[in-house]
């Protein structure tokens, strides 16, 4: 069994000139059981906020379906994070259930993330997926899978691939994901790099096509392009400084449109994480950002409890000892969406 708990708040301006101060707590409890060449995984999750968070200021998702996951005021429990039942543990496997994909740089869960806001990024990857994922692991520790089922963030039929590694200079989470009954296509490219023990950089972007009505009423696809650079400097010391750049270019506003709120076009964080132990995360982060010519500042904070989760499951190390230590740069505090899943 694992879990943890998060709190992010935030001081930031909104689009009106004013200022505002927002809060979020979430809390996951974790649970493993693996027999043979089964392994069933269950992640529940309980959310509360003190105001909607939606503003692109704040870098939470805008764009968050079904009801029971919007920002609004109040508790939450919605379906889990996993329910999820892998039938195989070595070359190949199938799963069924409730899955998360692993695509995308950020997590759902805070305490595994660099910031403690959200880049626009993580509003552009597959969601919560009722349904199958046949997956291949091929020597090295690739692993590629296929999917299909009804996701329960979109809210909407959904299909796609993906390819998640772990290597000992670079790692990635990249896939696709197609929405036809939206007109919302994506693909994810997802890298990280580990060049030197004091620092590793992460590279997390986005390009699709979605649909937007034309004064006539006419659904045509518009294309979109963004993404995110985060630098990592001395990422295995307990404290040490970070650099997020975003930039995101849509036509004709259509990928705001799609996601209920405007996005920001640019946005810059310099942060600070103390990470003591394993079970302990706190980090700082000073965030501005443009939305449609104004410019948003804000500060935020994170202060996150965790009890490690059981190891991977799926990837093969086949390598010697000193050489499987993958992605050895990157503190085993944090993982990235992909990381949890694997």
């Amino acid at each position: 069994m694992g879990g943890g708990t998060s709190v992010v708040a935030g001081v930031h301006g909104d689009p009106g000139g004013s200022r505002r101060l927002d809060a979020l707590a979430q809390a996951e409890v974790g649970f493993r059981i693996a027999s043979g060449s089964l392994y069933f995984r269950l992640d529940l999750d309980v959310q509360a906020t003190s105001a909607p968070l939606g503003l692109p200021a704040f870098g939470l998702p805008a764009f968050v379906y079904p009801e029971w996951s919007l920002l609004t005021p109040g508790i939450k429990v919605g379906p889990p994070e996993w329910a999820m039942l892998q039938i195989g543990r070595e070359d190949h496997h199938l799963r069924l259930g409730i899955l998360s994909h692993a695509i995308g740089m950020e997590d759902w869960d805070n305490w595994t993330n660099y910031f403690p806001t959200y880049s626009t990024m993580i509003s552009t990857v597959p969601g919560r997926m009722l349904g199958i994922e046949p997956g291949l692991v091929l020597d090295g520790g690739y692993e590629v899978n296929v999917f299909g089922g009804f996701d329960l963030d979109f809210y909407a039929p959904t299909f796609g691939a993906g390819l998640t590694t772990l290597q000992a200079l670079w790692s990635t989470w990249s896939g696709v994901a197609l929405y036809p009954t939206l007109d919302f296509y994506t693909a994810v490219l997802a890298l990280e790099l580990y060049p030197a023990d004091a620092l590793s950089v992460s590279v997390d972007g986005s390009v699709g096509l979605v649909g937007a009505a034309d004064e006539a009423g006419t659904v045509r696809l518009r294309p979109w392009v963004g993404g995110e650079i985060i630098a990592n400097i001395l990422p295995r010391d307990s404290i040490h400084p970070l650099v997020r750049l975003q930039g995101l270019h849509e036509v004709e506003g259509a990928l705001s449109a799609f996601l209920f709120a405007p996005q920001p076009d640019v946005s810059a964080s310099v942060g600070l994480t103390y990470a003591p132990f394993d079970e302990l995360k706190i980090s700082l982060e000073g965030k501005v950002s443009r939305v449609e010519g104004d410019v948003l500042p804000g500060l935020f904070a994170l202060v996150a409890l965790r009890r490690p989760e059981p190891p991977a499951y799926a990837v093969k190390q086949d390598a010697a000892p000193a050489e499987a230590t993958t992605a050895s740069s990157r503190p085993a505090f944090f993982g990235p969406r992909g990381r949890r899943p694997l």
